[in-house]
């Protein structure tokens, strides 16, 4: 690969010092872009691959200045104070967010070059020690391939740890090529029944279990469940998923609790939140999940907390 540290791609968030996703202290790189629609996904700001525009009603100050700014005419009347932004009409200019001295309006995702994420990681080092390193999440690290493969490898060859979090949804190869320089994967299961998984994430499953048996025999694995009530909480997933790690020689599975945070993203994003649909799994129903996946000999965790 000629050059791999100019190659670029699109990041919606880095976050040092996190401790929920992989061993040890890491930094964690949100990459922009992902092939589901999960139902209950608390970063819409990942869906596509582009650049996004926050709007935060409560720092405009009325100046109008965003809206003589505009070309496209897609701002709206301040006092409406929701979305002033017709994202139908928006073409990304980002006018808006240079004009406004308020900081009203915020520009969600950036293109870096490998090298550039590099020297971010590359600082936060001293702080992993044995355990810790980078962490590539997202939305679908695998929709930006070439970009991550880069980062880890750069990565290893200065013995920094790398963990991919993924959905498996993306192209076998890419993902053989990227655990050649993958310590641990966070897999993401939703669900073993395929039409509920097409259902609530808008994609078939099948690619999905396919490559979770390539990375398990390939890496480290550990499979994620997202807990959702009334979708995937009923006891014949919950066996079906533990038989299936045991299968592919998983020994953990962590299971991460739905939850809202996402809520003001959405409608800075001027999306409705879709949490009205959901609610929280009850002690009863979490222990029993949670005895299941231990009859299996599976150890468990709830939200990565050891």
């Amino acid at each position: 690969m000629n050059n791999y540290k100019d190659i670029s791609g699109l990041v919606s968030e880095i976050t040092s010092f996190s401790t929920h996703d992989g061993p040890g202290i890491r930094t964690t790189v949100f990459m922009m872009g992902c092939p589901l629609r999960c139902k209950w996904c608390s970063n819409p700001e990942t869906f596509e691959k582009s650049q996004k525009i926050y709007y935060f009603p409560k720092k405009c100050k009325s100046s109008g200045k965003c809206q003589t700014v505009c070309p496209q005419k897609a701002i709206g009347p301040s006092e409406l104070m929701y979305d002033r932004i017709d994202r139908d009409k928006c073409d990304l200019c980002m006018k808006c967010v240079d004009a406004c001295l308020h900081n009203a309006y915020e520009i969600c995702g950036a293109l870096y070059t490998v090298e550039e994420i590099f020297r971010i990681v590359n600082k936060d080092k001293i702080f992993y020690r044995d355990s810790g390193g980078i962490t590539i999440s997202g939305g679908e690290p695998l929709l930006q391939a070439e970009f991550v493969l880069a980062l880890f490898m750069l990565c290893k060859e200065n013995g920094i740890s790398t963990v991919l979090d993924t959905s498996g949804y993306g192209n076998t190869g890419d993902l053989i090529n990227i655990l050649k320089y993958t310590d641990l994967v966070l897999y993401d299961i939703k669900t073993m029944d395929d039409k509920k998984h097409q259902k609530w994430t808008g994609v078939s499953n099948k690619l999905i279990l396919e490559n979770a048996i390539i990375t398990s025999k390939k890496v480290e694995t550990r499979i994620s469940l997202p807990l959702i009530p009334d979708i995937n909480n009923d006891k014949e997933n919950i066996h079906e998923l533990a038989k299936f790690a045991v299968s592919s020689g998983v020994n953990w599975i962590d299971v991460n609790l739905i939850h809202f945070l996402g809520e003001s993203k959405y409608k800075h994003l001027g999306l409705k939140p879709p949490y009205d649909k959901f609610k929280t799994v009850d002690k009863a129903d979490l222990d029993s999940i949670l005895d299941i996946f231990h009859q299996y000999g599976l150890d468990t965790t709830i939200n990565r907390v050891m």
